[in-house]
């Protein structure tokens, strides 16, 4: 009998230390999860294309590679220093100016005795590279392409010169037509790769994107998200509200981007800002931080954005709502300044793609994240023919993005374009994100989120913010009660001057009348 008790007192201690293992706070499942390194790659390039058809091609790569967790360091080769290939483990070599040879004479001679993996994208194949795959290129110089990987395909992309690979052996990627005949676009094969061709905002960044899953070794399979950004303060929080009912009925997760506040941040139109995004929160969608702002005045030795930055989340964190990442232009992840002070509280980024760098201090080696998004606007794959309706998933992690809409109508036409789509768009809060301040850990798990431990109400509803604010304080003010009596006395007297006025107006009537009569 004794043994009966003990055993179910047993059995009861382990069933209830389950139960609290299952309900322990994201942020301990978070803590006990081992971060992998990131993988290091060499990224070196002959040019970079400026003026050409092959501009953007370096900075389509970074964002890919970003994408996939990677740390990058860029090297040009010309200025390329001797046994630097020998550190690392993965070199990418970019060749963009087809009709330049390689002139540097220590790369030339590191890259022929290089043991490590090596992918090669562009003409100048290195001779171990056409061995090991097989290679027999010739150079197109005109007409016109289609490319086609997995269920896309785009037709009448422009061939400047291409060295299409006529004949090879390893595993292909995608198809080439050309001249009417077709070839494979990409080849790989153990530690080897080679790219003839990658252009910023066409289907070869796709192609791309899965040749370099496959030499990176990565296994995960890529989700797609969906993201809002540039949403202000001062954006139309009923439209933002509408936009959040809208996807919450339609069934699509989404991230919404807020820009920072770094001052005022007890005014009745922050307060509503915040409120704003608590019901977003409460709607299935997740906050992450923009960056500011880039303005021409900020020093390289301005030590302040790491304090405002983790000052606004602190506000955040405060109203309940937990940002999971940091959002910003890719260029901040190549600079000291941005990357040390504007992005180091988040292990989660979506790099969007450079509009107008603007470097403080230019950084040759990436800042690199756990979980990073590539990103891209729906009209990017819109311009792909695809082989059923839906658009598939690709091989990385990806996000659509939206800037916010200006109106209803664009609004409820977005939604209406996401739905025609039929993208499968994941939830970013059931990946594993953390952001930290001294003040302030915020993890997701699994879809639970935790401020300090605290798990997070994701049901709270929006509150009504009085309008009416006092925005500076009233000063002191002199003869302030004198010149009120003054005030009140004038009245009175213009009060008793019209009334008087009116009483002679009247009497005057009158005789006037009178006298008129006789």
């Amino acid at each position: 009998m004794e043994g009966c008790k003990y055993m179910k007192l047993i059995m009861i201690l382990v069933m209830t230390l389950g139960i609290l293992m299952g309900s322990t706070p994201a942020s301990v499942h978070a803590a006990d999860a081992v971060k992998e390194k990131p993988i290091h790659v060499l990224l070196t390039y002959d040019s970079y294309g400026i003026g050409t058809p092959r501009q953007g091609s370096i900075d389509a790569l970074q964002q890919l590679l970003a994408a996939y967790g990677v740390q990058v360091t860029i090297a040009d080769i010309d200025s390329y220093q001797v046994g630097t290939l020998q550190t690392y483990e993965k070199v990418i070599g970019v060749h963009n100016a087809y009709d330049l040879p390689l002139t540097n004479a220590d790369y030339i001679a590191d890259l022929a005795a290089y043991k490590g993996d090596y992918l090669h994208i562009g003409a100048m194949i290195p001779a171990q590279v056409e061995a090991k795959l097989g290679l027999r290129t010739q150079m197109a110089r005109g007409g016109t392409i289609r490319l086609s990987v997995g269920k896309l395909q785009q037709t009448f992309i422009q061939a400047e010169p291409l060295p299409y690979a006529e004949q090879s052996a390893g595993r292909t990627y995608g198809e080439l037509a050309l001249a009417g005949k077709t070839y494979p676009f990409a080849v790989s094969h153990e530690r080897y790769a080679y790219i003839p061709y990658l252009k910023q905002g066409n289907l070869s960044e796709i192609a791309a994107a899965y040749v370099l899953k496959d030499w990176l070794e990565v296994n995960r399979k890529g989700r797609t998200y969906l993201l809002f950004k540039e949403v202000y303060p001062f954006s139309d929080l009923q439209l933002l509200e509408r936009l959040a009912d809208q996807l919450h009925e339609a069934g699509l997760p989404f991230m919404v981007s807020v820009r920072p506040v770094f001052s005022n941040t007890d005014y009745p139109a922050m307060k509503r800002y915040l409120e704003t995004l608590k019901y977003i929160q409460s709607r299935n969608g997740s906050i992450i931080v923009n960056a500011p702002v880039v303005a021409s005045t900020i020093s390289v030795q301005d030590d302040t954005l790491q304090a405002k930055m983790e000052s606004f989340i602190d506000v955040l964190a405060d109203y309940g709502i937990a940002p999971l990442g940091v959002g910003a232009e890719m260029y901040w992840s190549y600079d000291h300044l941005y990357a040390e002070q504007g992005m180091s509280f988040s292990d989660s980024a979506v790099l969007y793609p450079n509009e107008q760098a603007s470097y403080r201090s230019r950084a040759d080696t990436s800042k690199a994240f756990q979980s990073s998004l590539f990103s891209m606007p729906l009209s990017f794959m819109d311009q792909f023919e695809r082989s059923s309706r839906a658009i598939p998933s690709l091989p990385m992690d990806s996000v659509i993005t939206y800037d916010f809409f200006k109106d209803r109508e664009q609004l409820d036409n977005a939604i209406q374009s996401l739905l025609d789509s039929w993208i499968t768009f994941a939830d970013y809060k059931y990946e594993s994100h953390a952001v930290r301040t001294p003040r302030n850990e915020i993890i997701s798990y699994k879809g639970t989120i935790a401020i300090n431990g605290q798990s997070v109400d994701l049901g709270s509803a929006i509150k009504d913010i009085s309008s009416d604010y006092t925005y500076k304080e009233e000063q002191q003010k002199s003869f302030e009660k004198l010149f009120n009596v003054q005030n009140k006395v004038f009245i009175i007297i213009i009060i008793v001057t019209l009334m008087v006025f009116g009483g002679f107006f009247i009497v005057g009537y009158r005789l006037y009348k009178r006298k008129y009569y006789k």
